[in-house]
């Protein structure tokens, strides 16, 4: 509703009666596709807004707009230091004329995706125009055709024309009859004459016509008085800004306002707000169920422990029963059978020997793999343990996200959920460059531009770090050549992408948690997480990495010092 004709009729009338007599100082660009004019009356300063942006056509007045010192770019020129004369509406189309004096004229058209703003001289040709200017500039001006010899006057050519329409929706011949009326405001008329508007034409009665015709004709009559600007928030996004009451809308608060310019003003910020909110909750919803998902898939991985357990149970047997008979196997022998001694039945075990081994180091390798099944089912237990447990975090924080409905509700949740969004790998922010936090347990850095930094404390602790908690696109570094941590920074937990910056202060403190720490210069390795594995039996801490990248960097924590400067020798 804030570029509907109506609407934009309205702020065409209060832009003349305030910027007649105004100086335009400077136009300029901050925001993608928004142009603000600065100008000034007297010894009031106004900003005119405008939004070229194909969802978001807007225009409005403001008090004074302060230009950003970067990232801003003059747009316009030639309307510089120019007055405006008057401000007026294209009849039935959503574009407003300043007319500027030397006989220029500033037009902005608000078309949705083919929204723009031109400068147009006295002989109608365009001499600039904000967006499109290679296609546009030089071109001659026309304003577009609008037949508005079909809007009936009477009830009568109503029926007539809406008759000779044929059988469609009674939404679509009113938006026929009356091009200027939106949807929001057809379904207002529809509603006011107790009509569905997917109803078809046909199915009206003589009765019914009249209503609806009486009904557009009082909606018109409210759209062109004096404007009653309201916000009515809903309790399903998005609100909804009109000029006019809509008794077809059942909000949860409406608010009203007594200048346009602010009701389409807070409207904007209302939108952006729920905007962000719905997309916000759909980012969390969509990592919690790919969290599920994934811990589900995992969990049906996971073989049973009591294989593990079974054989090592069986070579621990086969050690003990060597060990036993020792005085009875042969060198050289690939197989002996011995007496189960510790078995009540007294069976013979058949056991598979390594010629080039003596019996005792037969017995001492059964041993060892005992050991390694042992370790394996245990971490197996664990894994699917922990993995259980993740598993059911997620589903309660998705359970607990899908009920969150409004913008004022997601701070709250965040920040209940916090610790248990950390668990899962979302949205975690560190306190401090130097400051732990026992919701992770690891080392937590912040580096330049707001990236999270997790830094192993132990061998088994870097296992925990690299193997279950960082992710494909992580950022893994260690120092090169050195026992020491292993250093993670989490994509995604910043602005963009990391810096050179981000990912120096990162090296750093690989390097600083290494043996290497009072080295001037340390080699620290860096590479995606996904290239980082575990060789099956190694110890903990101990990974193979490929795809790495060398820097040189001094060992130091983020804010320590001055940031050194890292060198890529090598990929």
């Amino acid at each position: 509703m804030i570029v509907n004709y109506y609407t934009l009729r309205h702020i065409a009338r209060d832009l003349d009666m305030k910027l007649a007599g105004a100086v335009i100082e400077e136009a300029f660009c901050q925001t993608k596709n928004e142009v603000l004019f600065s100008l000034m009356h007297g010894k009031d300063r106004w900003g005119l807004m405008v939004s070229c942006e194909p969802a978001t056509n807007f225009v409005f007045l403001r008090g004074e707009v302060h230009r950003a010192k970067k990232n801003s770019v003059d747009v316009l020129a030639r309307i510089r230091g120019s007055s405006v004369e008057r401000v007026f509406i294209q009849p039935a189309d959503r574009e407003i004329l300043l007319h500027c004096s030397n006989d220029q004229r500033v037009i902005i058209q608000l078309f949705g995706s083919k929204a723009n703003i031109l400068l147009v001289n006295n002989a109608s040709v365009i001499v600039d125009a904000f967006l499109h200017r290679k296609d546009t500039v030089g071109a001659r001006y026309m304003p577009r055709d609008h037949d508005l010899d079909v809007v009936p006057h009477n009830v009568e050519e109503f029926t007539v024309h809406l008759l000779s329409i044929g059988n469609v929706l009674l939404s679509a011949a009113v938006k026929k009859l009356f091009p200027l009326l939106n949807g929001t405001l057809i379904r207002e008329a529809c509603y006011r004459a107790n009509l569905r508007e997917q109803q078809l034409v046909a199915e009206l009665g003589e009765k019914d016509r009249q209503k609806l015709y009486t009904a557009i004709l009082e909606l018109i009559e409210q759209l062109e008085a004096a404007p009653a600007p309201r916000i009515y928030h809903q309790a399903q996004p998005p609100a909804m800004f009109s000029t006019i009451p809509l008794t077809h809308i059942k909000p949860e608060r409406e608010e009203g306002f007594d200048s346009i310019h602010d009701g389409i003003k807070t409207f904007l910020g209302t939108s952006r707000k729920q905007k962000s909110f719905l997309e916000e909750k759909e980012k969390l919803i969509h990592f919690l169920e790919q969290g599920i998902d994934r811990a589900e898939r995992t969990l049906q991985k996971i073989t049973v422990e009591s294989r593990s357990l079974e054989r090592a149970s069986r070579y621990e047997l086969f050690g003990r029963l060597l060990m036993t008979h020792l005085h009875r196997v042969e060198p050289r022998k690939k197989q002996v059978d011995v007496e189960n001694i510790f078995s009540p039945s007294h069976e013979m075990v058949s056991i598979p020997l390594e010629t080039n081994l003596s019996p005792a180091k037969n017995a001492e390798k059964y041993f060892q793999k005992a050991k390694k099944a042992r370790a394996g089912a245990e971490e197996k237990a664990r894994h699917k343990e922990e993995t259980e447990e993740q598993w059911e975090r997620l589903r309660d924080l998705l359970a607990e996200a899908s009920a969150v409905q409004s913008s004022e509700q997601m701070p709250d949740f965040m920040v209940t959920h916090e610790k248990h969004l950390a668990l899962v790998g979302y949205g975690y922010r560190a306190r401090g460059a130097n400051q732990e936090d026992t919701s992770v347990p690891f080392r937590t850095f912040t580096v330049a531009g707001g990236f999270l930094v997790w830094v192993g404390k132990s061998s088994e602790n870097n296992d925990l770090l690299t193997m279950k908690y960082a992710r494909p696109k992580d950022l893994w570094f260690h120092a090169r050549a050195s026992s020491g941590s292993h250093v993670v920074l989490r994509m995604g937990t910043g602005k963009g992408e990391p810096s050179k910056k981000a990912i120096d202060e990162a090296a750093g403190i690989a390097a600083f948690y290494s043996k290497m720490r009072n080295a001037k210069h340390v080699p620290v390795a860096m590479t995606l997480r996904k290239y980082v594995r575990k060789p099956k039996g190694a110890p903990p801490g101990t990974v193979t990495v490929e795809r790495e990248r060398l820097l040189f960097v001094e060992p130091r924590l983020p804010g320590a010092a001055q940031q050194s400067r890292a060198t890529i020798v090598h990929e």
